[in-house]
Formats: structure tokens, sequence, C-alpha cells
């Protein structure tokens, strides 16, 4: 698939942002309106601000199927992996944040899975 992206790269925050300009570019090849791209982008900043930015790497991977964008990233520290599974009712917790602005949440080993239908602009 040539619209399929893996980004490995180091945990520290200077690197975030290598991670954004690779899904905006994404989202342009692939027409997306900016409501989708604003939302990815909310997704993947809230698990990326999470992590432990000293050492070792983190992988995005970014892949159109079906009508959707399909964002895996990982390995995750169970800690974060936790909050994602947990239910919280009464709080802004990474999972509210997750379901409000992607169409699937899943958990996958040290992995979790973004699924975002996507809409076309124009």
């Amino acid at each position: 698939m040539a619209d399929e992206i893996t980004l490995t790269m180091p945990r520290e925050r200077g690197f975030h942002g290598v991670a954004f300009l690779v899904l905006g570019g994404l989202a342009v090849r692939l027409n997306l309106t900016v409501e989708n791209l604003e939302d990815l982008q909310i997704a993947l900043d809230s698990i990326l601000d999470r992590i432990d930015h000293k050492e070792g790497e983190i992988t995005v991977h970014m892949a159109p199927e079906d009508g959707a964008l399909v964002t895996r990233v990982g390995p995750l520290p169970s800690s974060i992996l936790d909050e994602i599974e947990r239910e919280q009712d009464h709080e802004l917790s990474l999972r509210r944040v997750l379901e409000s602005t992607v169409d699937d949440v899943h958990v996958d080993g040290e992995w979790v899975r973004l699924t975002k239908k996507v809409v076309a602009s124009g």
C-alpha cells in the first residue's frame, strides 16, 4: 500500500512534531478534511504527551483501510495502556479523549490502534 507510513523516532518531545508533520502530509495526500486531521492530531498528541520522554523509541504506523485511517502507536507502557482500557466516568481521561476524537480504540499487546473514519474534502 503506497500510502502506508511507519515512523520510528526517539521518545523525546522534540520529535513529536515529526509525527504531526507526517500525519499532516498523509492527510493532504488522502485529501482529508481539516476536522479529520485535527481529531487525529489530538488523539496522537494525547498519547505521545503521556509517554516517558527520556529513552527508547516510539513507532507510529499510519495506513488507510476501507474508508478509515488506522494509526498504531507503540510500544506503550502498561500505565498508558491501562488508562486507555479503564472506563472513567467523571474525569477527562485518556480514554475519553480518544473516544471523542476517533471512531475506535483498541489495545493490542503493547500497542494502541486508533481508527478514524475519514471523509475526503472537496
